[in-house]
């Protein structure tokens, strides 16, 4: 009786390590993602940038999306991408910018927050222990800051009107 008890506990162990976690929708992946992410507000993310600490932020839309408005400060790698690029240093000796180490504070950001977030779960589960997603992306800075923003209008050519759809949140 011990025997299969053991056998049935070992049995239960084994299976709840292996668990595959399927969601409903994009909306679904994303709260479920929330639950394992540090969110920061606007306010947070500009009591930041005028702080004395060491970060790195990072626009994980895609790069048409941040020639219309990024925070300053930011480096345009969109999220497709992010895995590939975070720990080369090759892509941020071009950025000439320096390579961000596993412990420093990293925010994401994308248009509303969604995509900030996935990626700060990807991040996390890769060894970057301090990541952060901005709570409601370029969006609420947009909002909360209008003024602190820039523009790089000029790689479209001088357009300034933003495309009829962005590719998501």
């Amino acid at each position: 009786m011990k025997k299969i008890i053991l056998l049935l506990a070992v049995f239960f162990s084994l299976n709840a390590c292996d668990k595959k976690q399927d969601y409903s929708s994009a909306e679904a992946m994303v709260d479920a993602a929330k639950q394992n992410v540090t969110l920061i507000t606007a306010d947070d993310l500009y009591e930041l940038m005028n702080g004395e600490e060491i970060y790195t932020l990072i626009d994980v839309r895609q790069e048409i999306e941040n020639y219309y408005g990024y925070i300053p400060g930011s480096v345009n790698i969109p999220r497709g991408s992010l895995e590939f690029q975070i720990g080369k240093q090759e892509y941020w000796d071009n950025a000439g910018l320096y390579m961000p180490e596993k412990g420093e504070i990293i925010v994401l950001y994308c248009k509303k927050g969604d995509r900030g977030v996935l990626a700060t779960e990807t991040l996390s589960k890769m060894g970057y222990t301090n990541v952060k997603a901005l709570d409601g992306g370029w969006k609420e800075w947009e909002v909360s800051y209008p003024d602190l923003y820039e523009k790089n209008l000029e790689k479209l050519g001088g357009h300034s009107s933003e495309p009829a759809s962005s590719g998501g949140c």
